[in-house]
């Protein structure tokens, strides 16, 4: 098991052994690749499961150098120029309020555009503005799951304003052309190595990095990562680019897994960048929720032959 006393100094941080809980989590550790201000509800329901967790943060994010595309939608957006608005992360809307503020403009979509977002914690924070969601997938929270199931997009053309990352894949896009729909896709953010431009950040969660972590979660740095690994139980993955990233600085990590450690990936992408490394998934959690992820973790402890999903996707 990956202890805190022998990594990172982040003893104080952990607190007293979790021995209370019950379960195929009880007495493991996960290594979870995360910002610390994104990571407090996932470490709460461990420990609640009876698990630690290390945090890691491999990549972070920011505004782009050159905003005049960004701005410019959102020009258009707040004067109702668009039929559509489709948030697909937390950190796009992070990224809408930091230009807006800038700007000096309000954050306010007008009540005739109507907003898709592509899961539940998008779905909170646009809530938090006062803005009603008028679409989101039922079960697979992707662009994929979008596409599957979103009828207006058979409803006829429309306008639409999809601000993503700048590693974004084009599925959004070509299933707007494939619709007939008018996109304006632009960059509002770039992924990039932690820690970000201070002057370009965001922060995803609104809040500043806690001084402290929740008592059954400590912090490791990058330099960590290799004396940590070996003792870890499970290594959860949020993002294909946390993917690469974490392999990039671990090219061996095949090498180095025991039959215990498991890789648990957020979603059908990040697994597919797994697979892409030569790396099996052994759970896959189809929700970007704490339980999503403990419970593609406990799925995986009862099946440790077989690479599983805690909860399949429906074929496209």
């Amino acid at each position: 098991m990956l202890h805190p006393e022998v990594v990172g100094g982040g003893a104080a941080s952990v607190g007293k052994t979790i021995l209370s809980a019950s379960g195929p989590l009880r007495g493991r550790t996960a290594l979870l690749l995360r910002s610390a201000d994104r990571a407090a509800a996932t470490i709460e329901l461990f420990e609640s499961r009876g698990a630690r967790t290390a945090v890691c943060q491999l990549i972070d994010f920011q505004l782009p150098a050159d905003t005049t595309e960004l701005d410019a939608g959102l020009h258009r957006l707040l004067a109702g120029r668009y039929d559509w608005c489709v948030l697909t992360s937390v950190n796009t809307l992070s990224a809408l309020s930091i230009r807006a503020t800038a700007l000096g403009l309000e954050l306010k979509i007008p009540e005739a555009t109507r907003v898709a977002v592509v899961g539940e914690a998008t779905a909170r924070a646009v809530q938090a503005l006062g803005t009603r969601i008028d679409f989101m997938p039922a079960t697979d929270h992707s662009a994929r799951g979008m596409l599957a199931d979103w009828a207006a997009l058979r409803e006829g053309p429309a306008s639409v304003f999809a601000p993503q990352a700048d590693i974004a894949s084009s599925a959004l896009r070509d299933g707007f052309v494939a619709h007939g729909w008018v996109a304006d896709i632009v960059v509002a953010y770039n992924t990039v190595t932690a820690p970000a431009d201070p002057t370009r950040a965001l922060n995803a969660s609104g809040s500043p990095v806690p001084l402290e972590l929740p008592a059954g979660g400590y912090l490791l740095t990058v330099a960590d990562l290799p004396a940590a690994l070996p003792g870890g139980d499970a290594i959860m993955f949020s993002s294909p680019s946390t993917v690469d990233k974490f392999l990039a600085l671990l090219p061996d990590l095949a090498t180095r897994l025991s039959r215990d450690q498991k890789l648990i990936a957020i979603g059908d992408s990040t697994a597919a960048r797994l697979r892409k490394h030569g790396l099996e998934p052994h759970g896959i959690a189809a929700l970007p929720t704490p339980e999503g992820l403990a419970d593609a973790w406990a799925v995986a402890l009862a099946a440790p032959e077989a690479a599983t999903d805690s909860h399949p996707h429906p074929t496209t």
